[in-house]
């Protein structure tokens, strides 16, 4: 099954994450890029996604949208801001097309648990078959392999 790893990272966790994915999974890998960078103090990150979240805002890529035909499987990486997704990575989501897709989320939070940010993404984007969330802080090369 053909699997894309899309990550969103701002610090390097969810990166080195992504990355141990996609090399145990044998995935390609897109870091989704916003077009204004959120290179800030974590006080205005928080602030920034706040608002983001109240106003529903999708920020603009500075990226290609990737081509998700010749995928089976994707695999979304993010940290969690405010208990959410990043709304940069909500603006790609909505961008794929993922009618039929199998697809779970692995986040880099160590508040959030991810099974709640699934629950929401699984109703914001029904079209896909959502499974089962995987924390990747800690997380070890079994798991990543049993995963999904």
């Amino acid at each position: 099954m053909a699997t894309l790893v899309i990550y969103f990272s701002q610090t390097g966790t969810t990166k080195a994450a992504a990355e141990k994915i996609s090399e145990l999974k044998k995935a390609d890998l897109v870091e989704i890029k916003p077009k204004r960078p959120y290179e800030m103090s974590y006080g205005k990150t928080v602030l920034t996604s706040m608002k983001e979240i109240l106003t529903k805002a999708r920020p603009e890529l500075a990226m290609e949208i990737p081509d998700v035909q010749k995928y089976a499987r994707l695999l979304s990486g993010f940290p969690v801001w405010c208990g959410a997704a990043p709304n940069v990575v909500l603006t790609l989501l909505d961008a794929l097309d993922l009618n039929g897709k199998h697809a779970a989320v692995f986040t880099t939070s160590g508040a959030t648990k991810p099974a709640k940010l699934a629950v929401k993404l699984k109703k914001m984007y029904p079209e896909a078959r959502w499974h089962k969330p995987l924390n990747a802080n800690g997380m070890t090369e079994e798991e990543i392999r049993n995963w999904m």
